[in-house]
Parts: structure tokens; C-alpha cells; sequence
């Protein structure tokens, strides 16, 4: 007892309320390792769009969502599984399930985003309908092809080539609706040889000796004769020798 007349608290009083604070200290600590940590959830979204996704020979990033702040998910016990909801196709922007294979029991859905990133052939002037592109018309730009729903073309030389099937503006990522195959009749092919003088016409078989476009000159030998011809591409069967 103090000279006060008022009684000391002793460390056997203290000892409850420090327990007390303590607890209040512990618990939350205790409840969290309780709970599947949302990076785990996280991963195995990534890791099964990383696996499956149309872009993973390409440049890309891979990003899960965050889950709802109010989400608490017990820890699960056994293995996390990723799955596509029903009928669904890894896109751009992809709802991705995680499910619990445990005890606990739970699924959840998590957004997944990708950036994939290749070169592209883009305008570098307004390129007219029915023209044959060329290195004067575009240039190769890293670009986001994730993003481009009519897809890209990254090489002038592939297919062929490509004539303009409609008028590019400048700027623009050419994509394959815009093009259409620059070589009409390709070497070796099976072609018609047309051969006319005023209102007669004939026309035999023939063996494309050359590949050529539309309007262009092209070699072919004739089947029957094995004679080479010179003639012109008027479609893409059809050459026409000018007698």
C-alpha cells in the first residue's frame, strides 16, 4: 500500500491485461495464416494462361487481377487447379476459375490480362486499292497484337506477296483483310492458256513455268506441244496469249 492509502497495481494484475493486448496482437496474424493467400491464387491463374495462351511464342505479359478485398478463402489443403469457365477461349482479357481441390472446398474467378508484342507492317503513306505493297509503302513497328482483332501481317514476302484489296490510310497496322495474295498463278500450277486473234479464241492446257501477278507477264508450257509461251495473268487459272 502506498503512503496514499491506495494500493499498488502488482505484476500479477498486469499479467492479464498484457495477455489481453497481446491476443489482440496475435490474432490477426493468426487468422491470416489461416486464409489461401491471394498471390497463390494469382499464380496459378498466370501459370495456366502462360501455358495455353496464342501469344506465348510471342513478347507477352501476364497479369492476374486482384480478388475482392472482402474475399477470405480458407487454405486449401490440397492442390489449386485453374480451369476456363464453359465455352470460353483465352483472349486478350480471360475470366480464369481457381478451384480448390480440398477439403475447403472453394472456387473463385480471377480477370487475367495479356500484352503480347510482335513486329507489324504499318502504312507509312495512304497505299491506293490495287496496288502491290512494296518496302516504299510500309515500315516494321513493335505494336500490341493482343490488341488487334483483325490480327497483322509481319512479313511483305510471305504468301508471296500481297496486293491492296482496299485503300490503306496512313498510319494504319496492315492486317490480312486489307491484302490479298499478290501472286495469282504460282510455278508449276495448272493453268488455261487462252490464246486469241480478233473474235477466235482456243485455249489449251498449260504448266505455269513462272509465278506471276495479276497483269503481269508469266511463262507457261503448253501440255500438248511442250512449247513455252509468254502470255498475261487475267485471273488465277487464266493466262492470255496476245497472237
Amino acid at each position: 500500500m502506498s503512503k496514499h492509502g491506495i494500493t499498488q497495481p502488482s505484476a500479477l494484475r498486469r499479467r492479464p491485461v498484457l495477455c489481453a493486448l497481446m491476443a489482440l496482437l496475435v490474432a490477426p496474424a493468426a487468422v491470416t495464416e489461416s486464409l489461401q493467400s491471394e498471390s497463390s491464387i494469382r499464380s496459378a491463374a498466370e501459370r495456366y494462361v502462360a501455358a495455353r495462351n496464342p501469344w506465348k511464342n510471342h513478347e507477352h505479359r501476364i497479369e492476374a487481377g486482384r480478388l475482392d478485398s472482402r474475399s477470405r478463402l480458407p487454405r486449401c489443403d490440397g492442390t489449386l487447379k485453374a480451369f476456363l469457365p464453359a465455352r470460353a477461349q483465352i483472349k486478350r482479357r480471360t475470366t480464369v476459375g481457381v478451384r480448390c481441390n480440398g477439403s475447403a472446398g472453394w472456387t473463385v474467378y480471377i480477370p487475367v490480362n495479356i500484352s503480347a508484342y510482335a513486329n507489324a507492317l504499318v502504312a507509312i503513306r495512304p497505299i491506293p486499292a490495287g496496288s502491290v505493297l512494296g518496302p516504299q509503302d510500309v515500315q516494321v513497328v513493335k505494336r500490341e497484337v493482343s490488341a488487334m482483332g483483325y490480327g497483322y501481317i509481319s512479313d511483305l514476302e510471305r504468301d508471296g506477296g500481297y496486293r491492296v484489296s482496299r485503300a490503306i490510310p496512313q498510319g494504319a497496322v496492315i492486317s490480312p483483310n486489307m491484302v490479298e495474295s499478290a501472286v495469282m498463278i504460282k510455278r508449276g500450277q495448272s493453268v488455261r492458256i487462252m490464246a486469241r486473234s480478233g473474235a477466235v479464241g482456243v485455249t489449251m492446257a498449260g504448266v505455269a513455268t513462272s509465278k506471276a501477278s495479276l497483269g503481269e507477264r508469266i511463262t507457261v508450257r503448253n501440255v500438248n506441244s511442250g512449247r513455252v509461251v509468254e502470255g498475261i495473268v487475267r485471273s488465277g487459272e487464266t493466262v492470255e496469249i496476245i497472237l
